[in-house]
């Protein structure tokens, strides 16, 4: 009796397993949406890299032109 309970457990296991792998291989197409996913991921990340420098650059070029002006303009008038 132990064994045919064994057997059976056994063979439902094995049932199982087999679905598990089959579905696998059918979703070739869902990794392959993955794969594009994460690719697009990738280059919109070294994309906000390369956005990201950009504005550092021009808010630095922004800071030294304000320096700039500010130590070329000419004092404001006195109000009395």
């Amino acid at each position: 009796m132990r064994s045919c309970g064994l057997f059976i457990m056994l063979a439902a296991v094995m049932i199982l397993a087999s679905c598990n792998r089959d579905d696998r291989r059918d979703n070739s197409a869902a990794r392959q949406v993955g794969r594009d996913a994460y690719r697009a991921q990738e280059e919109l990340k070294r994309g906000a890299k390369k956005v990201e420098q950009d504005v550092r650059k021009a808010g630095k070029d922004v800071r030294e032109g304000w320096d700039e002006a500010k130590h070329e303009s000419p004092p404001p008038p006195q109000r009395k």
